[in-house]
């Protein structure tokens, strides 16, 4: 593997992570959201005190604007799905189609050549 490649995998490797740590977070932050909205609306119906009924309806009123943007914000889920489809596409084109350097890389690995890799000892 030349250096270039080593580096381009690095590099998709760690916008990936980042990624994915980005997205987890934000699933975080919606099931937060969901969840006091739908404790919110339970102290709603319960909560005999008109001024602190206001209070509550607008909390959850603000619960289900942030749930809306950040559903519109989960964009990200799809670039996700895209740099996996690049890193498989990649990956795979790799494998059908070896380049010079693969083979030299190889060569200059642990085994050294291609003989006796197949267990006939030569």
């Amino acid at each position: 593997m030349s250096q270039l490649t080593e580096t381009q995998d690095t590099s998709e490797h760690a916008q990936l992570a980042k990624l994915c740590s980005t997205i987890r977070g934000k699933l975080q932050f919606m099931d937060y959201l969901v969840r006091a909205a739908v404790a919110d609306v339970e102290r709603f119906q319960e909560e005999p005190e008109a001024g602190t009924r206001i209070f509550i309806r607008q909390l959850i009123e603000m619960h289900s604007s942030n749930l809306a943007v950040e559903c519109e914000n989960m964009r990200m889920v799809g670039e996700l799905c895209g740099q996996l489809e690049t890193i498989i596409h990649n990956t795979v084109n790799s494998f059908d189609h070896p380049t010079a350097d693969s083979f030299d890389d190889h060569k200059a690995g642990t085994l050294g050549s291609f003989e006796g890799q197949n267990g006939d000892g030569a």
